[in-house]
């Protein structure tokens, strides 16, 4: 692969790619990758204080040693993400993210008892999403349904309708009733917003497509 020069409000960026397997991407249809940008700086104090809270709330959880735990979960991470050995020393933000965002879906996922994850995540969006994949409450985590913020509209079957591209959220029966007092004013008190569903999440909830 090439560099490419983007070109976003007059600034240019160029984006140089050391790959060369262009095989694989034919092969295996490829024609979107996500690219990430490092900014250099290390890990804040307060992301390295999100991410020990995190820890120490999973630790409660499953009985284990918070450093000990730590070390698993790190290393965990790193298998499955690819990422180089880091430390929360001197890490740079954007792995101190993508570990914060990691903990965040791994506590979403297995229904951990944990405070303000939405407060915590450096990706919200993840987060919400997570919490639909999962069917998890994205206020409190306990056990939630689609709450549709597009609304369907009277008379239209919520089974037959195609629902990529509306928005949602993942509710508890109790938040679920209070978003429908003011939707508003809901998100702004939790910090959280309806992401648009697609068609993994229409299949977890047996939505139309």
């Amino acid at each position: 692969m090439t560099g490419r020069v983007v070109d976003y409000n007059g600034e240019r960026l160029l984006i140089e790619v050391p790959f060369s397997d262009t095989e694989t991407f034919v092969k295996q249809d490829i024609t979107e990758v996500d690219v990430e940008l490092l900014d250099g700086r290390t890990i804040t104090r307060a992301q390295r204080g999100k991410i020990r809270a995190t820890i120490a709330e999973i630790a409660a959880w499953n009985g284990d040693d918070a450093d000990t735990l730590h070390e698993l979960m790190k290393a965990s991470f790193i298998a499955r993400t690819g990422r180089d050995w880091f430390s929360l020393r001197d890490c740079t933000m954007t792995d101190a993210n993508a570990y914060l965002d990691w903990l965040i879906e791994f506590v979403v996922i297995n229904g951990i008892p944990t405070d303000n994850p939405v407060l915590r995540c450096a990706d919200i969006g993840k987060y919400l999403y997570a919490c639909l994949a999962n069917k998890k409450c994205a206020v409190c985590g306990k056990k939630g349904v689609v709450h549709h913020i597009d609304t369907v509209g009277m008379g239209r079957n919520r089974l037959t309708i195609a629902h990529i591209g509306l928005r949602a959220e993942c509710l508890c029966f109790d938040h679920h009733t209070e978003a429908h007092y003011g939707q508003a004013d809901f998100d702004a008190k939790y910090h959280i917003y309806g992401i648009p569903v697609d068609e993994n999440l229409c299949k977890i909830h047996n939505m139309g497509v």
